[in-house]
């Protein structure tokens, strides 16, 4: 690219000492992975039109900056072990630290504990969507830098207004493995039974049908446009975390209720979090009991409303792309602190 033809935040990259920060996610292709999503590309997109930082989506053993989000390949640990001039970021994501998970990869068997591990070792900095899992990582690694930085809001979706009572449209969605689906499952069985909801189940079908087979029929396979197009249609939406997850983000429940379905939450204090300080904790159920309730209040049209629009305000203020962009940028500024860009 010639200076004469680069656009003007261009420009000022090629004449001037411009940092390079590069983020590299574990799992491609990106766009079927929400972490790969909320940490790595929708991060550079928000960053890509900057004057200052140079971003991109992929493992640069040039960049001043590499960001590795949630796990990473042998390549890149060996890339990053050899240089170590380069300020590594460590984006934990999840308790990896603490799991016995083994995946498959192209370059083979991915120990998920001992790679979290060798990660943490080398790199610099740490940082954690949520608070909670960010003093987690604080206190049993307390020689690493720790940060929380938000993730944006998943599928780009602006406020829209709540959706209306009338489909009896129950939407769940993900992936139903670490026990997303298992601690969901008592309060679709008892909306199913008890006030006639249709469970839709946005996932992967064979490993529904291989984990839940009872499940099968109620499963949409999961693409971002049928996540979109099934929340455009929900009554309702529920989203839980395991009780050995409570670190977990709430990007699910951000989501959905970005799309303006009243959501129902259970075993996730990140979301409890939000439904307090908006002051909606009824929303946060965790007995029949509490379930009922708050679907009674969910049928009348203007506490719905009211339930949508004063979380939306909520979860804006924490998840709006400018207050994630301005988290990053202030990371990276305290990285290079000599950085003379601004």
């Amino acid at each position: 690219m010639s200076v004469a033809s680069a656009p003007c935040c261009e420009v000022r990259k090629l004449v001037r000492n411009v940092p390079k920060v590069s983020f590299t996610p574990i799992w491609y292709p990106v766009d079927q992975y929400a972490t790969s999503r909320l940490r790595a590309k929708y991060v550079v997109e928000l960053l890509a039109g900057d004057p200052v930082w140079d971003v991109e989506l992929t493992h640069d053993p040039t960049a001043d900056i590499a960001v590795i989000v949630q796990l990473c390949s042998d390549q890149t640990l060996e890339s990053v072990s050899r240089n170590r001039r380069q300020i590594v970021v460590y984006d934990v994501c999840d308790r990896f630290f603490a799991t016995d998970n083994i995946f498959k990869t192209d370059e083979g068997v991915l120990h998920a504990r001992r790679r979290c591990l060798e990660v943490i070792d080398r790199a610099d900095v740490l940082m954690a969507p949520t608070m909670r899992l960010r003093n987690e990582l604080a206190d049993l690694f307390p020689g690493k830098p720790c940060f929380y930085i938000p993730e944006s809001i998943d599928y780009r979706v602006s406020p829209r207004p709540a959706t209306a009572v009338g489909s009896r449209r129950l939407v769940w969605f993900g992936h139903v493995t670490r026990g997303n689906f298992e601690s969901a499952r008592w309060i679709i069985d008892y909306l199913k039974s008890h006030y006639e909801y249709e469970p839709v189940l946005v996932t992967t079908p064979n490993t529904l049908s291989h984990n839940f087979p009872a499940y099968s029929p109620f499963c949409v396979p999961w693409s971002v446009e049928n996540v979109q197009r099934e929340l455009s249609m929900a009554e309702l939406c529920v989203v839980s975390h395991a009780a050995d997850e409570p670190t977990k983000s709430p990007n699910r429940f951000v989501a959905a209720m970005m799309h303006g379905v009243p959501t129902l939450v259970s075993g996730s204090p990140s979301c409890s979090e939000i439904l307090s300080a908006a002051a909606h904790d009824m929303f946060a159920v965790e007995t029949p009991y509490a379930l009922g309730r708050a679907v009674r209040e969910l049928s009348d049209p203007d506490k719905r409303r009211s339930y949508v629009q004063d979380v939306q305000l909520e979860m804006w203020r924490r998840h709006s792309p400018e207050v994630v962009r301005r988290a990053y940028v202030e990371l990276f500024e305290r990285l290079l602190p000599g950085n003379d860009n601004y």
